[in-house]
């Protein structure tokens, strides 16, 4: 069972028909096309980048011993994209004043979205929203309390 992360537009009320309903967990799409499922899904900055570091690794794979390492540097860039990708892009809508407002553990998209509209109340608005947490930056330009890629949550442990 996925859980989904329900994201609305800034300012628009919980039941809105422009909500976003993020599969949050892997994605095979993600696996196999790591830089164009980013693209599609908005991550433009990020993309971009690994749409180009996948045709510079096609083009070692065709060097004389080079694909092997190729390979492995793929795979891990598609395991990563795959498993992170989702929460990558709900943190690019979270900058551009997105608001989560519910996880939903559901079988599928269709199952989330009828636990979502049944249990909201259209007189919700963005002061009960719960937004996603930001990562913060030291002087010295490191990540401040966060955990690493996303992988596990500390919440607040040490």
């Amino acid at each position: 069972m996925a859980s989904y992360l329900i994201m609305t537009p800034p300012g628009a009320p919980a039941d809105d028909e422009r909500t976003r309903f993020i599969a949050d967990g892997f994605s095979w799409t993600a696996f196999f096309f790591p830089g164009p499922w980013l693209i599609v899904k908005g991550a433009w900055l990020v993309g971009i980048p690994v749409a180009t570091l996948q045709i510079l690794l096609l083009l070692a794979a065709s060097m004389p011993g080079g694909f092997g390492a190729a390979l492995l540097i793929h795979l891990a860039l598609g395991l990563i994209v795959s498993l992170e990708g989702p929460l990558l892009v709900a943190r690019h809508l979270s900058t551009r004043d997105w608001t989560l407002r519910s996880v939903v553990p559901a079988r599928d998209i269709a199952a989330a979205e009828e636990i979502y509209y049944s249990n909201s109340d259209p007189t919700v608005h963005e002061s009960h929203a719960n937004p996603l947490p930001s990562i913060d930056r030291s002087g010295t330009g490191r990540l401040g309390d966060t955990a690493g890629l996303g992988f596990f949550q500390s919440y607040g442990e040490r």
